[in-house]
């Protein structure tokens, strides 16, 4: 069964209004950051100060990168981490 990184809603896919901070880590260095941030995730974001922070595995199950950004990016764009809709 193939692994995927689950698109956003168009509603938040788009450009941040703001600065994007975007570290691409190995695998487990993203991991070890997420959990930092209270997320059992490959890749995670939040917002501070104004500025969208990105954590995208470099080898992680996914090979697009761009599919990792575009879900991050729709978090700092407001969209649940539950992800409904």
């Amino acid at each position: 069964m193939p692994i995927y990184v689950l698109e956003p809603p168009l509603r938040y896919n788009h450009a941040f209004s703001g600065p994007v901070i975007e570290r691409v880590l190995p695998l487990h260095e993203a991991r070890q950051a997420c959990a930092r941030m209270g997320v059992t995730a490959d890749a995670c974001s939040w917002v501070a100060k104004r500025s969208c922070y990105l954590v995208i595995p470099r080898d992680g199950p996914v090979k697009d990168l761009k599919a990792y950004v575009r879900h991050e990016r729709a978090h700092c764009n407001g969209w649940s981490e539950a992800h409904p809709e």
